[in-house]
């Protein structure tokens, strides 16, 4: 880099004086020169407290040019963190359910023929013919030694495709009995309570799915529809809607390709949210208005 006359002189001026100074063991650093070309990539120092507190609160400083600050997130958004951290934490819960089932027997393989020709049968809406399957699985002496809860819930779902509600609650029951914390058997019974009027016996039954695993999507859908549609507790109902929602993105995030009725349900659960969200403002300013 070549130096004007100005700026030699000023160099001279400058040893001069740092010859003179007493007590100084070491040459004084000198300013540094440079053309308009260099200016360019010279960058301006930074006091290593300072860059610390600019790295940990994110806070442009002085002397980190061209850093953008962070832009705030809205109170959707932040809500939406929120419930998919929720929605993390629930999948992570324990599964009582799932811990209790497998102290259980296992069915055997003729055992397992009858419940799937069960299922099949009932699929095809032909209940009777399913209520001949399942029932030989449970006059079955090594089922009778050994019950399952889940034949239970079985035929108890025969039942209702029967429109057989009283018999498939005593299935239900004793699935129950067998499992306390068979959230199918509560889902089933919340199910026909709800249709039936009985919406406090439908409610505690939803609860104690939810509590049997916390994340048990189904329950916080179905006790949504409950104090949405029944009881009428829009603030209730949209709580779980969203929880709901926030398992559902949960899921298909978790997967590669998601199944398109759990995106359709997805899209459908949203439509909800707004709907009730639009609701629950009605009913504010009518109440504001008197």
């Amino acid at each position: 880099m070549i130096l004007n006359n100005t700026k030699l002189r000023l160099l001279a001026v400058m040893v001069v004086l740092s010859a003179s100074l007493s007590g100084c063991s070491s040459m004084p650093t000198f300013p540094v020169f440079s053309s308009g070309e260099d200016e360019k990539t010279q960058t301006n120092e930074t006091s290593p407290s300072v860059t610390a507190q600019s790295e940990e609160s994110g806070v442009e400083t002085e002397g980190l040019k061209g850093a953008t600050p962070p832009v705030p997130l809205t109170a959707e958004e932040l809500e939406e963190q929120a419930l998919a951290a929720k929605a993390r934490a629930l999948m992570g819960t324990m599964n009582a359910f799932k811990l209790d089932k497998e102290k259980q027997a296992k069915l055997n393989s003729g055992q397992l023929r009858d419940v799937q020709s069960a299922i099949t049968q009932l699929a095809n809406g032909e209940p009777d013919l399913a209520l001949v399957a399942v029932q030989r699985v449970l006059d079955d002496p090594d089922f009778i030694a050994s019950p399952n809860t889940a034949v239970w819930v079985l035929r108890g779902d025969v039942y209702r495709g029967k429109e057989q509600n009283e018999k498939a609650i005593v299935d239900y029951e004793t699935a129950l009995k067998l499992v306390g914390s068979n959230y199918h058997a509560h889902n089933r019974l919340g199910l026909i309570y709800r249709n039936a009027g009985k919406f406090n016996l439908a409610k505690a039954h939803y609860t104690q799915a939810i509590d049997a695993w916390p994340g048990n999507a189904d329950s916080y859908r179905n006790r949504g529809i409950l104090y949405d549609l029944y009881v009428g507790d829009k603030a209730a109902a949209l709580d779980d809607y969203k929880i709901y929602k926030a398992l559902l993105d949960f899921q298909i995030q978790s997967v590669e390709a998601a199944p398109k009725s759990l995106v359709k349900e997805q899209k459908l659960t949203s439509q909800w949210i707004l709907d009730i969200e639009r609701q629950i403002k009605t009913l504010e300013r009518e109440q504001a208005n008197g």
